[in-house]
């Protein structure tokens, strides 16, 4: 019986791993499920009154940093004018940065184009070329002495950037001092240097790259001697030089191909497109921009519906129709949309020896797309802690600030009230006893003679839901003791 149970076990017969489900177990487990559930929910119920009294205490704090009018009648001093004029300059500044931030936002946001030279280098090495071959003295020549002679193509790119240095004089070692001592030469400022400092790798631009070997077709393009294919992965997406080896023992020309990869993605336009536009070039979105301004400028807008647009002969060219509804334009506009052609790169193999006893490298200088440096500050900045840091403080220099100006608006109050009391004691306290009348008939509901709202008010309140049942939950707990029951 044993070893059956265990084979059951063993060969998963059976969904329990540990055998039969002890019934035990399974309710000590219920008992924990439910103990879990409970602590989850009462945790919740704490959270949500922890929220509720944080929002309790934001709508009761103080924000209104105006001073109460008429103060600087009672005070000593240009205190108040001096804080009016401070408050009209925190306003100017505080419409200024809010404009300044739109902006900065829009800046950041908007897909503003930054193109930077890659200078790329070309060039190659050989082996087991013919005339890099030794060949033995005597008839001791062996066939397989022979070696298959190769080259290696190297393809290497980078960033050229212009760096703006400091304006900085001369040192004095390289100024010439006459007998006076002082510089016969003027002070000459650096000026820009062409420095090589990739921001990015020469494989982040490109999607892919092949090459065309002159002299072979399309037929024979699946051989390996004579096909070169690299795609970007993310593995390989961070190399500034690509290598690829073949076997050859003569000059060859071929076209390296580049495909850029750059986001947002630009297309070629058609020639209807790119006539309307006055392009070549563009992402899907400055296409689409491009022709909400072209309709604007030629007032090719319907009056009664402003989305439909009247098409001139530029756009009958591009969408074939007398009107179109402007929110298809995206979908439409697909079939003018055409991929970028590649890059290409003429470049010869040099396998001479001539060439090799002082080789240089073929270079191209290529415009490449690159993420503008500008909205990269702008974010650094926005999101950085000293950012973040000051804008609390400054929140609780006005928190401060808004409760001052609440402790002075209840002493211009009482300041108001004691005057009048002062002047006449009578009215004054009438006044005041008619107000404070007014103001609890009002949160008892009790209505005055003659007001209707009051009545409704009344039978809304004490006649509502809520009061019968803070009745019975009153008269409920002042029963418990006696085991009564309310109905």
């Amino acid at each position: 019986m044993t070893t059956e149970n265990s084979l059951l076990i063993d060969f998963g017969a059976v969904a329990y791993p540990g055998g039969a489900p002890n019934p035990m177990h399974a309710a000590q487990q219920a008992a924990q499920r439910e103990q879990q559930a409970l602590i989850e929910a009462q945790q919740k119920a704490r959270i949500a009154a922890a929220d509720h009294q944080r929002a309790q205490r934001i709508a009761r704090k103080p924000t209104d940093l105006d001073l109460p009018d008429n103060l600087e009648d009672i005070i000593i001093g240009e205190g108040v004018k001096q804080y009016d004029a401070l408050r009209e300059a925190e306003k100017r500044l505080d419409a200024i940065t809010m404009r300044k931030r739109l902006e900065y936002l829009d800046s950041a946001s908007r897909n503003t184009k930054h193109f930077k030279t890659m200078r790329i280098w070309i060039s190659n090495t050989v082996e087991d070329q013919f005339w890099q071959t030794e060949w033995p003295d005597g008839d001791t020549f062996r066939l397989e002495d022979l070696k298959t002679p190769s080259y290696r193509v190297r393809v290497h790119g980078q960033l050229l950037e212009y760096k703006e240095d400091d304006i900085s004089y001369r040192s004095d070692d390289e100024d010439e001092d006459d007998a006076e001592g002082e510089s016969l030469s003027p002070k000459k400022p650096k000026i820009k240097t062409l420095i090589e400092t990739p921001s990015r790798a020469f494989s982040w631009f490109w999607k892919d790259m092949h090459v065309e070997f002159e002299g072979h077709s399309h037929e024979y393009t699946a051989d390996e001697n004579v096909t070169v294919n690299w795609k970007k992965t993310p593995d390989n997406a961070d190399t500034d030089t690509m290598y690829f080896k073949r076997k050859g023992d003569h000059n060859q020309n071929i076209t390296i191909c580049l495909t850029r990869d750059e986001q947002p993605e630009r297309f070629r336009l058609s020639k209807a497109l790119a006539d309307a536009l006055d392009m070549e070039e563009a992402d899907r979105a400055e296409v689409v921009m491009g022709l909400w301004e072209y309709v604007k400028f030629f007032n090719l807008q319907e009056d009664d519906e402003r989305r439909t647009i009247r098409c001139d002969s530029n756009l009958r060219q591009i969408f074939g129709t007398d009107t179109i509804f402007f929110p298809q334009v995206p979908e439409r506009i697909l079939a003018h949309l055409h991929p970028l052609p590649p890059i290409k790169l003429p470049y010869t193999i040099r396998v001479d020896e001539e060439f090799h006893q002082n080789p240089e490298p073929t270079v191209y200088d290529v415009q490449v797309m690159v993420e503008d440096p500008l909205r990269a500050l702008m974010i650094k900045n926005t999101n950085s802690p000293e950012n973040i840091v000051r804008n609390r403080e400054i929140s609780r220099i006005n928190d401060e600030i808004a409760v001052l100006v609440q402790a002075i608006r209840h002493s211009k109050a009482r300041w108001k009230f004691f005057t009048a009391m002062s002047k006449d004691p009578i009215d004054t306290t009438e006044k005041w006893l008619t107000s404070q009348k007014r103001d609890l008939s009002v949160v008892l509901g009790e209505p005055e003679r003659g007001d209707v709202a009051g009545l409704e008010f009344m039978s809304e309140v004490w006649g509502s839901d809520l009061v019968r049942e803070a009745v019975r939950y009153r008269l409920a707990k002042m029963d418990v003791g006696s085991g009564g029951r309310v109905p």
